[in-house]
């Protein structure tokens, strides 16, 4: 738990990079969320009647809105993908400047520094997150398609609720592989880092071996981090389901809430890439499996005349 607490130490001491991160997060937000309001707006010519569906959820109103609305929504939502796309190539783009925040605790904070780091291992978290995303989604493909042909193998013997319990054992694997995969990653994001490595795959193996090794240091951790991160928005839901939004003063606060979530997320990813490092520090580093090379016997070459070039050949 150490390194738990040290890395929280540390985020909790870094409050202008979590601003600046939460700033751009924020900024990114506003891209979609203003012009879709003006949008809204003019598309429901600025009816008070929508704010009813602050208090509950009415499909039928929603599907007329969106039969009407449908070309003028649509690039929005196109928008809001590629955004989605951007803050993915964010995430990865900021890694380098967080580790780098987290490899020189006692020093001040500056913007410059947290850019060059940033701008440095951009490339190699790259190609690290095009090699998570494919063990992802194998591995998880593995598990979806193992519980489909178990519940249709299954589905003339079982009841209803027998399938669903199937469905949910399988997709509680699917779900450790996947986080346990993306761990993985965090763990080589490290190792690009603290080895000065440039190979995302061997970065990867290494990591693999170092979290399979010490699974409850490694894994463990990186599960109570996505255990306190569903309990915040378990606070949130709860929160939500308390105050009814009827008013500008209720939708103000319920904003404040929202943002501070989104704060909180912030800070917990920063604190989930501290941990992984200051484990990383804590453990003994994992040695590259060395490849055993055949030795090689040089053989003495035999002379087919004589030694003496002068003898005459008979």
């Amino acid at each position: 738990m150490a390194p738990l607490l040290t890395s929280l130490r540390q985020t909790l001491g870094s409050f202008r990079l979590l601003w600046l991160i939460y700033g751009i997060t924020l900024v990114l937000g506003l891209v979609v969320a203003l012009p879709f309001y003006s949008t809204f707006s003019v598309e429901t010519q600025h009816s008070l009647a929508f704010q009813e569906l602050l208090n509950g959820f009415d499909y039928t109103v929603f599907s007329d809105f969106w039969h009407r609305s449908k070309p003028a929504i649509r690039p929005l939502i196109s928008v809001g993908r590629w955004l989605g796309l951007l803050y993915l190539f964010l995430s990865v783009f900021l890694a380098g400047g967080i580790l780098l925040r987290f490899a020189q605790p006692n020093t001040r904070f500056d913007v410059g520094t947290f850019w060059q780091g940033c701008t440095h291992y951009v490339g190699r978290f790259m190609r690290l997150l095009g090699a998570t995303l494919l063990f992802a989604v194998i591995s998880g493909s593995i598990w979806l398609i193992a519980g489909s042909l178990v519940g249709f193998g299954l589905s003339d013997d079982v009841t209803e609720r027998g399938q669903l319990w199937i469905g949910s054992i399988f997709f509680g694997f699917f779900a450790l592989t996947v986080t346990l995969v993306f761990c993985i990653g965090d763990y080589a994001k490290v190792i690009l880092f603290r080895e000065d490595q440039h190979s995302a795959l061997r970065a990867f193996g290494l990591a693999l071996r170092l979290v399979l090794r010490h699974p409850g240091k490694t894994y463990g951790l990186y599960l109570l981090l996505i255990l306190i991160g569903t309990g915040l928005f378990g606070l949130y839901f709860l929160i939500d389901s308390v105050i009814l939004m009827s008013g500008w003063l209720t939708i103000l606060l319920m904003f404040i809430i929202q943002q501070t979530l989104v704060f909180a997320r912030v800070g917990l990813k920063v604190w989930a890439l501290g941990t992984a490092y200051h484990v990383y520090g804590s453990l003994p580093k994992p040695e590259p499996v060395l490849r055993s090379q055949p030795i090689v016997t040089p053989v003495q070459a035999t002379a087919t005349v004589s030694d003496n070039p002068e003898s005459p050949v008979e």
